[in-house]
């Protein structure tokens, strides 16, 4: 996908990351779903229940992801509005989660996947079916995708940027800001505060 690489020189590398490990989320949710389709498999309804959640939130992610990147490729990525797209990822990702639980729930239902345990099984197991190997990634990959999410959400909090206009994507992130002494009277600080900062009024 060329628009993942498509970005200013001067990008944060922490943003750049952030967007490509939300990415890879899709591609391994692209393969995994690849694989639950052509591989014989007597939970194959139980696998496809699993993958509903990232199919689902894939989508939506990936599709906010690319208009954050048009934004940041625009200069118009303020800070303000990478926040926003942020909190568009979580809650369409709750809301999607939520659609895939109960769909996952019918679909091993009504194939009827789902077992009693027996008394000497071991392992861990959702809907009466028992837990692989391949479900452990699938499931992992899910947790991965809500710690991106998070990540991102918690970076639009403490990234620095201009209140107003495009988000400086290179040194601004660790550049310290100038010392202003509050010793002084009022007015003097705030001509001090204006000179530093274009935005503040």
């Amino acid at each position: 996908m060329t628009f993942l690489f498509d970005l200013p020189s001067d990008t944060s590398p922490r943003l750049r990351w952030l967007q490509i490990l939300q990415f890879s989320v899709t591609i391994f949710t692209i393969i995994a779903t690849f694989l639950a389709a052509v591989v014989p498999s007597k939970t194959k309804a139980f696998t496809f229940s699993l993958l509903y959640g990232l199919i689902l939130s894939s989508f939506t992610t990936t599709f906010i992801l690319y208009r954050e990147q048009a934004a940041a490729r625009a200069g118009a990525l303020t800070k303000d509005k990478y926040a926003k797209y942020q909190l568009y990822k979580m809650v369409a990702a709750v809301v999607m989660n939520i659609v895939a639980f109960i769909a996952g729930t019918v679909t091993v239902v009504a194939t009827g996947e789902g077992q009693a345990k027996g008394p000497n099984e071991q392992g861990l197991w959702i809907h009466g079916v028992k837990v692989t190997t391949w479900h452990s990634f699938i499931l992992g990959a899910q947790a991965l995708n809500w710690v991106f999410l998070w990540a991102s959400l918690l970076y639009s909090c403490c990234m620095t940027g201009k209140k107003q206009g495009p988000i400086r994507l290179g040194d601004e992130e660790s550049a310290p800001r100038e010392y202003v002494d509050e010793t002084g009277d009022d007015e003097a600080i705030a001509r001090q505060l204006q000179a530093e900062d274009r935005n503040w009024q």
